[in-house]
């Protein structure tokens, strides 16, 4: 039986995913009542949802975010809204994971710790020094690592990215850059030399949602994208399928003269789709909705395989 696998069906349809090309927002219950089909319409991939702030508040729109916009194909992700000036990072990992716990591996985006100013008048490098608050954010991480298994993204911006110390530069960086290109790399990012997502705007415009959005791009490729989201460690070899993300017919590369058994589709939701009895090297896929699949593969000599693809949306 093929594990169900909560994952996205609803990703970047209308195009190959390059380098800089997977698109998403970060939202919390400012954004109100959203419509996650029509984000995910509008070539969102993904989101980032509030979900707790300090030690005692919880986002009310997260626990239906988080619902309705996986349900709509887009992969979902939780954060947390840091406040070292009220509160022990213990107790707010503990806050966070209390509320996020259930939205934290298999086919979610790694949980986040948003790490800036709380307002204009409370200035967290007033209170802390570089290493103070560099012990505060790395206990939050190993907390919810710990509990979860799931190594957090980082938050920050510039000016933080500069002030912490480099024993963080291990953790992915989600760098606040308003006002800039999606395509554009992002530049003074302090201790880190990479960067996972950037934050490219604050007064995005998105189909389904009323008002100002963040808008966000994650750096990598298809490949780097899914390994990040899913983290089952799904067997490839001796098996390829192309092209991925795919249109119509899903071909099959074989290795090793295996012979097919069998060829089983699953949705997002680990729903049988179609199955297929013989030894095929082409599969038709131009009947299904665009979204993401797993294909279970079952071969004459008892193997089984379990590879991810792409359905995307038809040219028009």
């Amino acid at each position: 039986m093929i594990k169900k696998l909560i994952l996205f069906s609803g990703l970047l349809l209308s195009q190959i995913f390059y380098a800089q090309n997977i698109l998403g927002i970060d939202v919390s219950h400012h954004q109100g009542s959203i419509n996650w089909t029509l984000v995910a319409n509008d070539g969102k991939v993904f989101a980032y949802c509030k979900s707790t702030e300090g030690f005692t508040y919880d986002d009310p729109n997260f626990q239906t975010y988080m619902t309705n916009g996986h349900n709509a194909g887009v992969v979902m992700g939780a954060y947390h809204f840091a406040r070292p000036d009220n509160n022990s990072a213990i107790d707010e990992a503990n806050h966070f994971l209390s509320v996020a716990g259930n939205y934290i591996g298999d086919g979610y985006l790694p949980p986040v710790l948003d790490f800036e100013d709380p307002n204009t008048s409370t200035h967290l490098d007033q209170i802390y020094s570089s290493q103070g608050l560099t012990n505060w954010i790395q206990t939050w991480l190993n907390r919810v690592e710990s509990v979860s298994g799931v190594k957090p993204v980082i938050y920050t911006n510039s000016h933080y990215a500069n002030f912490l110390q480099s024993s963080l530069n291990t953790y992915g960086l989600w760098i606040a850059k308003p006002g800039t290109s999606p395509t554009t790399p992002p530049t003074n990012m302090g201790i880190w030399n990479d960067w996972q997502f950037k934050q490219y705007s604050w007064q995005g415009n998105v189909n389904g949602i009323s008002g100002y959005v963040d808008l966000d791009v994650f750096n990598g490729t298809t490949s780097d994208f899914l390994n990040l989201t899913a983290l089952d460690n799904f067997t490839q070899q001796p098996l390829n399928i192309y092209p991925n993300p795919v249109e119509n017919i899903l071909n099959l590369k074989f290795e090793n003269n295996l012979t097919i058994k069998q060829l089983d589709i699953y949705d997002s939701n680990g729903r049988l789709i179609k199955s297929f009895s013989g030894n095929y090297s082409q599969i038709p896929v131009n009947s299904l909705q665009p979204g993401f699949y797993i294909l279970h593969i079952q071969t004459k000599n008892g193997r089984d395989f379990r590879l991810k693809f792409i359905k995307k949306q038809g040219v028009l």
